[in-house]
């Protein structure tokens, strides 16, 4: 069984961050002369190289757990849309360069994941995740803040608003597939992309935005 530790991202990230924080001081620092200014210049190129390399490493083992992960237990991929996060996230954060690693690192993984998928045949569905935190899971009423948490006064149910989102991006998932009798372990739908590379003779991997 393949292990991947979670927690030694976090120092991961923190120097990325780092790397990429440095290299933008040097751009400001020297505005007008890094561009043209060899040991400037390679200085700056030398710390956006370590801190994508940060990034894209731990992208691509991740990607490979999450999609072995799926594929031994015969599962599909579940995605948001990507447009929602960009917009929320930029809301929040006050610091461009922690806004651009974000996304910086969010699509690498989004592209290391499907990369995977294609390889090891693991279906893929983008989700529409607008409202998706607003009713609760079980009896579908409205629920009620207080601060991250949940409370639906129907049926009592509560919880953190992420865990509350990603149940209902699921049911949404499944809703489709009981309107269109499909199950997220057959085979190709439509938005299908062949495997070009590696062994030709697998399946086809599902891309779905639902």
């Amino acid at each position: 069984m393949m292990e991947f530790q979670l927690g030694d991202s976090k120092q991961g990230f923190i120097d990325a961050l780092r790397f990429k924080a440095k290299a933008e001081e040097l751009q400001k620092k020297y505005s007008k002369r890094w561009r043209y200014n060899e040991r400037i210049l390679n200085r700056i190129k030398k710390l956006h190289k370590k801190s994508r390399s940060i990034v894209i490493d731990w992208c691509r083992k991740f990607a490979k757990y999450v999609v072995i992960r799926a594929c031994r237990n015969r599962e599909g991929l579940i995605f948001e849309k990507l447009d929602y996060l960009w917009f929320n996230v930029l809301k929040i954060s006050n610091s461009k360069i922690l806004w651009k690693l974000s996304r910086f690192a969010y699509r690498k993984l989004i592209n290391a994941v499907i990369t995977k998928a294609i390889e090891y045949n693991v279906p893929i569905y983008f989700i529409e995740p607008k409202d998706t935190s607003r009713k609760c899971p079980r009896c579908r009423n409205e629920l009620i803040y207080v601060h991250r948490l949940g409370y639906c006064s129907k049926c009592g149910f509560a919880s953190d608003r992420d865990v509350i989102g990603a149940m209902n991006i699921l049911l949404k998932l499944f809703e489709y597939v009981g309107r269109n009798g499909y199950s997220p372990n057959e085979g190709g739908m439509m938005n299908e992309i062949r495997q070009t590379s590696l062994n030709k003779n697998e399946g086809m991997t599902t891309y779905k935005t639902i």
